[in-house]
């Protein structure tokens, strides 16, 4: 992907129009504009603001989200769930969330049935 695409991608999952960018930035919407259709290129006082507005560091903004690869433990997770219904999943994941907030061991916490 173009430094642009990934500055127009980054800004729509931040939930984020052109005008309300700008506007956080401090330029004018056409010159972010612009920068999404590769037409300029974000410039060392430009892209500390892209950065900041945007909650991402530079080298998401001129290379792209980069994808870790999954711990062990995400790995067992998955496997664990495939083929899972979606009600069983939300299921899981309720225990999880409650599990998570409950503070207690895992096995204390599964026998109260948290």
């Amino acid at each position: 992907m173009s430094v642009g695409e990934n500055i127009k991608k980054i800004r729509e999952e931040a939930g984020y129009t052109q005008k309300q960018l700008a506007g956080v930035m401090g330029v004018k919407p056409s010159y972010l504009s612009a920068l999404e259709r590769d037409q300029r290129r974000p410039g060392k006082k430009i892209l500390p603001l892209l950065c900041d507005a945007l909650g991402v560091d530079e080298q998401t903004i001129l290379f792209g989200p980069r994808e870790r690869p999954l711990r062990r433990e995400e790995k067992v997770l998955l496997a664990a769930v495939q083929g899972f219904s979606t009600r069983l999943l939300l299921i899981v994941i309720e225990f999880a969330m409650k599990l998570k907030t409950s503070g207690e061991p895992l096995y204390l916490a599964a026998s109260k049935g948290v």
